[in-house]
This record gives structure tokens, sequence and C-alpha cells, in this order.
């Protein structure tokens, strides 16, 4: 029996219905998880709880979600007293969930303010249990930043997906981006008893949104660039083990047992994709045990893993290579042509659920390919240069020009204390 502690600032809140419930997982994110609790408090949409568990964190993340929790008391932390994984936090956030809706969110990520008001009356206009809007990349390392997840799908309108969606976009050259990273907004009542599979130590999202959506789920894609997505070190550098991808053949194979026979082929091709994937870690463990007979004939049986060898070597350098200079200096305008600063127009955001003039990832990339390079300098005119602000995870200075009958920015925070980390501070 695992011992949990709740904590709250306010007790009935947990009893209280809300509209929404953002369930965090937090485990040594002391760097980065004030920004996230900051970018959910700025929300437009007031009503929601945040349910952040912590998984026995050692750094002083627990402090900082205290500080935070005696500001706000929607927030609600619960603690464990042992280590045990991105899915038993997630599960034990969902137990004490009250929101009619439940949102995802990782503790070292931010939202765009507008972010749960315009999913929410999305999920509402389209009679969708669960919505998810593209993401962001951004970091401090350029090669890491400047596309969105959704980006290759060119979406300007929402776009249903299922079950068989999603297992394709996780093939070897498959026509969709992996839609297994989406974090989206779900009916808690689609949720039911359904919970994260405590076996698994990555891919757990897929795992669980393959169970929601086999069955029967109504989702949508979104083309909203909403939800912004940090690539640091530790993210960038991880790489799947033995032991990980075997959990995550064992969860196909359970998952297989009860599915439509339809699927059967594509999930066969996602197993045969594990089973090399599973070859390829143990071909880099025993590199690093210096087993070089063991591996020397690892690759004779499968030539393919000298490519991946080759591949890995090459994107190891990219990321040493991509280590961030330091940044230059830019003036911007964001939904204006003002001269002489550079000047970016945005796409203006349609009503939530409707369809976007143009696709609008294009624009979300750029600020983050932007942003990475230089400490920007912001001017923001009228109330779409002030969306498309939000977009930007940090800037040096940032203004805003909005008209006074201006009614749409109005409903936006405003960048009211700057600093050298930018976004402000509430």
């Amino acid at each position: 029996m695992h011992q949990t502690h709740f904590e709250t600032a306010d007790w009935a809140k947990m009893t209280a219905q809300v509209t929404v419930s953002i369930i965090m997982a937090n485990y040594c994110a002391q760097t980065y998880v004030g920004a996230a609790i900051a970018s959910v408090l700025r929300q437009t949409m007031p009503d929601f709880e945040l349910i952040i568990a912590d998984d026995a964190s050692t750094d002083g993340s627990v402090s900082v979600i205290r500080d935070w929790m005696a500001r706000d008391s929607r927030i609600v932390l619960i603690e464990t007293a042992e280590n045990q994984g991105a899915a038993p936090a997630r599960n034990r956030a969902l137990d004490v969930a009250q929101g009619e809706w439940v949102a995802v969110m990782d503790s070292d990520d931010l939202l765009h303010p507008d972010r749960l008001r315009r999913m929410l009356e999305a999920a509402r206009a389209l009679d969708a249990q669960m919505v998810a809007d593209d993401m962001v990349f951004f970091s401090d390392t350029p090669n890491a930043a400047g596309r969105t997840l959704l980006q290759p799908m060119d979406l300007s309108a929402p776009r249903a997906f299922d079950v068989t969606d999603l297992i394709s976009s996780d093939l070897a050259n498959a026509p969709l981006p992996p839609l297994g990273y989406i974090k989206p907004l779900i009916l808690r009542a689609a949720i039911g008893k359904l919970r994260y599979d405590e076996r698994l130590v990555i891919a757990e999202d897929f795992d669980f949104y393959l169970r929601l959506l086999q069955s029967g789920t109504q989702a949508f894609l979104l083309p909203d660039p909403m939800y912004l997505y940090r690539r640091h070190s530790a993210s960038l550098s991880y790489r799947l083990s033995e032991d990980a991808l075997e959990k995550m053949l064992e969860a196909q194979e359970r998952f297989a047992r009860d599915a439509d026979r339809a699927l059967h082929p594509l999930l066969s091709r996602r197993a045969a994709l594990l089973t090399h994937m599973r070859a390829f870690a143990a071909l880099v463990a025993m590199l690093k045990a210096r087993r070089w007979a063991c591996a020397i004939g690892q690759m004779g049986r499968r030539p393919r893993l000298v490519f991946d060898l080759l591949r890995s070597f090459k994107e190891r350098g990219l990321r040493r290579s991509g280590d961030q200079p330091e940044r230059c200096r830019m003036t911007l305008g964001l939904g204006a042509d003002k001269e002489p600063r550079a000047s970016m127009s945005f796409p203006t955001p349609p009503l939530p659920g409707a369809a976007w003039a143009r696709p609008v990832a294009p624009a979300a990339a750029a600020l983050s390919r932007l942003a990475a390079a230089h400490s920007l300098e912001v001017t923001a005119y009228g109330a779409v240069g002030l969306w498309a602000l939000w977009l930007l995870p940090d800037w040096a200075s940032a203004q805003v020009e909005l008209a006074p009958d201006d009614r749409a920015g109005a409903e936006l925070p405003r960048p009211d204390i700057i600093g050298p980390n930018g976004r402000g501070v509430i």
C-alpha cells in the first residue's frame, strides 16, 4: 500500500463540481513547474481545478507548488512517499477529479491563456467527447524548436480521428504525425473507470487514448496551436529501454485480444516496429557494455540496425551542434505591418470549432523559431496580435496596443510584469 497525501487550500473544493479538472503529474520539475502553473491560472475560463500529483520529487518542486497554492485555492496537491511513475501519478489525479471535463498537462509545459475556453466551446460545438489542439514545440535549442505536432496535416478546420488514425500515426513512414503526443480535453463521463496502465513507463498516453477511442469516444483534432510543449535536455536525450519496449508490446497484446479484427493488420505492423526498436535498444546496451561480439551478432541478424545506429549518431551530432548561442535582440510587431520593426501577420482566430482562414501551424512554428533564436522585444497590435503573443514561450519585453472598444482583446491577459524570464507573473 502506497501512502498518499492530499493537500488543498480549500478542502471544500475537493467535492465541488467544476467544469474542467486539469491533471498534472510532476517529478523534479522545480525549474519549470511554476511557469506551468502560472499559464494555467491565466486561463480566460476560470472554472477549473488544477490537480498536481507529485511523484516523490527530490528537488524543490513541492515548495514551488505550495507557494502557488497559497495564492489560489483551485490548486490541489497530491503527494506520495514513493516514486511510482507518470501513469500512477495521473491515475491518482483522475481518481479525485471533479470536473465535467479532464485536461491533461505536463509540469514543464505551457498553455495559451485562451486554451480551455476555446477547447471547451469547440467540443460542445462539434458534439465531441474528446478534442486535442495542436502542440507548439519550443526550446532554448533552435534545432528542437520551430515546428508544431500537427503541422504536416496542414489543418485549417477540425478533423475527426479514431482508433485507426491513432495506430496508423505510430507506424514507420506514418501518414499522420504521432498522435500519442496529444494533450486532449476529455469528457470525464467518457473516461469512466478507465485508467492509465501503471505497468507502462513510457507511451502510457498512447495506450490510454487507444482504449478510450476503441470504446467509441468521438474525438476531433483542432488546428488551434494552444499547447506549448517544452523540449529540453532530458526530453531530447531520452532513449527507450528494452524493458520499456517489452512492456509496450505486452500492452498492445492485451489490447489486441478484444480489438476489432479490422485493426489487427495495423497492430501487427506496430508490433513489428516495436520488436525492431527493442532489438535496437538491446544493441545500444551491448555497445555501452562493450560486448562487441554480441553487438556484431545482433547487427548480423538484423542488418537494418546498422542504419538505425548511423542515424542515431547523426541525430546526436545535430543535438550537440544545436546548442543555444547567445541570442541577439530582435524587435517584432505582431498583428500588423509596422515599420521599421520586423512584423508578422497572424490569422484571426475563428469561433471555437470553426475553420481558420488558412492553416495556422506555420505561423505558430515561426514564432517558436524566432523565440529560440532571439531575445524578443514584442509589440502586439490588437486582439489578434495579443492572441499571437501568448504563443511565444518567452520574451525580453512586451507591450500591447488595443483599441478601447476591442472586446476580444480585453478578454485576454496582458503581459503586465515583464522580466528576463518573460511571460510575466501573476
